[in-house]
């Protein structure tokens, strides 16, 4: 691939790209879990009264740090006569975990902690699942919320009030849960919500790089725009450039056919390598509502033409502004390296990325069936 200059993760128009091999990936370590209470000193208290549950057994366990397929107990407890309990631990940093409680049937509240916090709760056996008073942490208000809202059981009304929280407060811990809730449906599967989304893992990043937590949200996001990239969820970002002849065409012109945006220069030898499969690819589909557009980043005309010539691609659709890496499309589309592919459908939605090679060729094939 040829490079103007490194690439970063962009979160823009729908488009996450990674498009260059010099962008220095983050190392999102996974903590060890053979952490214990001991190594590290205790560093979090949990503690409250859970009324009419004396003599019932209390832990905190992290499900997040997996031993064998066994949670972690960090800490545990016994409830006194009136019900009361103390718990210290210690974990190895921003992360979920999960309070239970043993006593005639098994209860949980989920906690979303961080080093030094300091909690302390008060609820009843009958109703943990509903109603709940936390203090010490910034997110006690959304973890009362979330139990009441929770407990009435509608999946509509719990997601739209994750994503109001996780959209007001994307720094706040306890979006680790909330992150559970936020696309409860296709419907909710949407721009906006993906957004959010990924402005959850940027404050998170920013917070603390090296969680679980925080590894968990930078590879779903990602996962997230990978599939609404390919599933068409966002338009192409419309664009008018010169033919070769001096005429004026649009991407928009070409609505009604499956349309591959080749973004490449004579001068590029990886495009110029890449073409002859292009070449293929084209002929095997040109009469399946399959064209290709092909935008140079050249800056002389003579060169384009004798490539476009010496190549052989035979296709009608051929523009450059002769701008080179200043053309209005590398802006337009983040465009880091070439070659770079963008691949339309018949409504102007993208549905690929970025595909070359086998990549284009299976996805095509999936297409047109054969």
């Amino acid at each position: 691939m040829m490079h103007k200059s490194t690439c970063f993760l962009l979160i823009s128009l729908g488009i996450f790209i990674s498009c260059t091999e010099e962008y220095d990936e983050p190392n999102f370590e996974i903590q060890s879990n053979n952490i214990s209470n001991t190594d590290l000193g205790n560093n979090v208290s949990i503690s409250g009264q859970i009324k009419d549950a004396s003599n019932a057994r209390i832990t905190l366990e992290a499900p997040l740090m997996q031993s064998k397929g066994k949670n972690i107990e960090l800490a545990s407890d016994t409830l006194d006569a009136e019900g009361r309990f103390a718990l210290d631990a210690s974990i190895p940093g921003l992360g979920y975990y999960i309070l239970k409680i043993y006593g005639v049937k098994v209860d949980s509240v989920e906690l979303t902690l961080t080093p030094q916090d300091n909690i302390t709760l008060l609820t009843h056996k009958d109703s943990i699942h509903e109603s709940i008073t936390t203090e010490g942490v910034i997110w006690s208000q959304d973890l009362e919320d979330y139990q009441t809202i929770r407990a009435k059981e509608n999946p509509i009304e719990l997601s739209n009030f994750a994503a109001q929280r996780m959209k007001a407060t994307p720094a706040s811990p306890f979006n680790i849960v909330l992150s559970n809730h936020i696309m409860e449906s296709q419907d909710q599967w949407n721009e906006e919500r993906i957004q959010i989304f990924g402005s959850v893992a940027e404050a998170f990043y920013k917070m603390d790089p090296k969680s679980e937590a925080t590894q968990n949200f930078v590879r779903n996001f990602e996962l997230m725009q990978t599939y609404m990239l390919n599933n068409g969820f966002y338009e192409a970002p419309d664009f008018e450039s010169s033919t070769i002849d001096g005429r004026t065409i649009s991407l928009s012109d070409l609505r009604g056919k499956y349309v591959l945006i080749d973004f490449w220069a004579s001068w590029c030898g990886p495009c110029r390598k890449e073409n002859p499969k292009i070449v293929a690819l084209y002929n095997k589909y040109k009469k399946k509502k399959f064209t290709i557009l092909s935008v140079s980043l050249d800056e002389d005309m003579t060169n384009w033409k004798a490539a476009i010539e010496q190549d052989g691609l035979s296709w009608p659709y051929h523009v450059s502004d002769l701008k080179g890496w200043n053309s209005a499309v590398v802006p337009l589309y983040r465009i880091e390296g070439i070659p770079f592919t963008v691949l339309v459908n018949p409504k102007g939605r993208i549905i690929g990325i970025n595909l070359r090679g086998r990549n284009l060729e299976e996805r095509m094939q999936n297409i047109f069936n054969f």
